[in-house]
């Protein structure tokens, strides 16, 4: 289980026809990213309706980001946290005491 600021994408294959990215980690771990809801709210991810556009993915410095033209991006933490929310620091429920 990676932790905060220490996940790391290795390869992104975007498929414009489902808006997903097939995502492999540095830790060999595979995982599908939907980006069709945040394309369908608008925003800063609307440009992302162009196929060419969301066809046009990269993948940031040091895997710690996927980004698109137009200073489109997502930090990779996001990401993990997103396919692997009982990862996620800042969601776990406080102990009891």
């Amino acid at each position: 289980m990676p932790g905060l600021l220490k996940n790391r994408i290795v390869t992104a294959k975007p498929d414009p026809s489902t808006r997903t990215i097939a995502l492999t980690w540095e830790d060999g771990s595979e995982t599908a990213y939907d980006l069709s809801a945040a394309i369908a709210q608008g925003g800063v991810f609307a440009a992302l309706h162009d196929p060419a556009i969301f066809s046009a993915l990269a993948i940031g410095p040091r895997g710690r980001s996927l980004r698109w033209p137009g200073d489109v991006d997502i930090d990779a933490d996001a990401i993990w946290f997103d396919a692997h929310p009982q990862d996620n620091p800042f969601t776990k429920p406080a102990a009891a005491e």
